[in-house]
């Protein structure tokens, strides 16, 4: 056991080096300064926003059509200036749009003919802030109709509620999760699990993509430099010098995992604080899952890291199986391509479909792969279907097993030193 930690400790201390850490550090401090700098410009986006308004009606209903716009979460600066010279006005003071209201505006309303209203966006880049901080089209013309709508149904049908006439039909949705119902939308619940659960395959995919090419790089690297060969000589047990460096790997990789992760939370947190699904606040959408029993109790964070665990494990062995063939660093990174094959099938295909829907036998040579059950294991568990659960981190035990017995052959014999893979003339030789 000593001798297994002091070999720990020396590839450890391999691992985590200057040119490791500073990155961290930098990338960290990076996601988290976006995420406050996105954080703020999404706050400014619900501040009222400037808009120019030149009124050449001068009527009722053209002041009524101001005074929604004020509503509308507008502030409305009226000039009373040729049309030249209001886009000169709001050029001149930093508002980017301007509304123009045509005359003979209201006697056209009472006609009942179609209006015209000219808005002028004025743009000054094509960044996310210059293009947010000209108002919608849309938004204005939605403001208009609406008064307009209201006021011909509020004369056809005299003392009836305008919003009645227009929406005669009112729906209150409810989902159902089992024997458990609460009064939601489907895509209320959907957007909420999926934001809770969106960092899973992240964290699988960062860490497995760590810890793959620590262990590839680190073997390749002592093949290279002919300190593997020297390291077989001493007197330990090969299996222990095999094991030091997929731990090592792996812890390292946790680590780095966990450091990229509280940068990216911030990063996402700045991108989505504050915005709720629909009228409801955070906590009352946090109560709605506690209802439904969409939450992780203690018993499915335990099934979901022992699912990781084992993902991490299978990767970590195929990634020393699949290193013993380099002949130097260049080319153990492009051995590890089949791994990143591997995960990236049924990561993609997690978030744009239901694995569970798909064809037998689709689901057959998907569930072959170990990293596949990760990825649908929160799913499985938000819903307390564990069986699903269970079964596949028995299947990632037992082909992780397979791989560590083949690693174990590998390192205890001579091949360790002697394996390669070249790509010659389209094609892959193992020798």
């Amino acid at each position: 056991m000593r001798k297994f930690l002091i070999l720990f400790n020396k590839e450890i201390k391999n691992l985590i080096t200057i040119q490791l850490i500073l990155p961290l550090i930098i990338m960290v401090v990076l996601f988290s300064f976006i995420g406050s700098f996105v954080s703020e410009q999404v706050e400014k986006e619900q501040e009222p926003k400037k808009i120019a308004v030149v009124d050449y009606d001068n009527s009722i209903l053209s002041n009524d059509v101001i005074e929604s716009l004020k509503s509308g979460n507008f502030i409305i600066d009226k000039v009373s200036l040729s049309k030249e010279e209001a886009l000169d006005y709001v050029k001149n003071n930093n508002i980017s749009t301007l509304v123009v209201i045509p005359s003979g505006f209201q006697d056209n309303v009472n006609r009942f003919f179609q209006n015209e209203i000219e808005i002028y966006n004025i743009m000054k880049g094509m960044s996310f802030a210059n293009i947010s901080s000209s108002v919608s089209t849309q938004i204005i013309l939605s403001s208009i109709n609406e008064i307009i709508s209201n006021r011909y149904i509020s004369e056809e049908f005299i003392g009836m509620n305008p919003n009645v006439i227009k929406n005669p039909v009112k729906i209150k949705s409810y989902v159902m999760v089992k024997d458990k119902i609460a009064n939601t939308t489907v895509e209320t619940i959907t957007g909420a699990v999926t934001s809770q659960n969106i960092f899973i395959p992240i964290i699988l995919m960062i860490v497995i993509i760590f810890s793959s090419q620590m262990i590839v790089s680190t073997i390749a690297s002592e093949k290279e430099n002919k300190t593997l060969e020297t390291l077989l000589t001493m007197p330990i047990n090969r299996t222990s010098i095999l094991f030091s460096k997929m731990l090592s790997s792996g812890v390292v990789a946790l680590i780095m995992s966990a450091v990229y992760m509280i940068g990216f939370k911030n990063y996402m947190g700045g991108i989505t604080g504050g915005v709720t699904s629909g009228t409801q606040t955070s906590s009352e959408l946090s109560k709605i899952l506690v209802e439904l029993g969409l939450t992780f109790n203690a018993q499915s964070y335990i099934l979901l890291g022992i699912s990781l665990f084992f993902a991490i494990l299978c990767a970590l062995s195929l990634s020393t199986i699949l290193a013993v063939h380099a002949e130097n660093v260049q080319s153990a990174q492009t051995l590890i391509t089949p791994i990143m094959i591997l995960l990236l099938i049924p990561y993609f295909l997690s978030l744009f479909t239901d694995l569970n829907s798909l064809p037998l036998i689709i689901r057959i040579l998907l569930f072959l792969i170990p990293f596949s059950h990760p990825f649908i294991a929160s799913q499985n568990l938000i819903f307390g279907n564990t069986l699903p659960v269970i079964y596949g981190i028995v299947y990632m035990a037992i082909f992780f097993v397979i791989c560590l017995i083949i690693a174990t052959k590998i390192f205890s014999s001579d091949r360790i030193l002697t394996a390669k893979i070249k790509i010659k003339r389209g094609f892959v030789k193992s020798r």
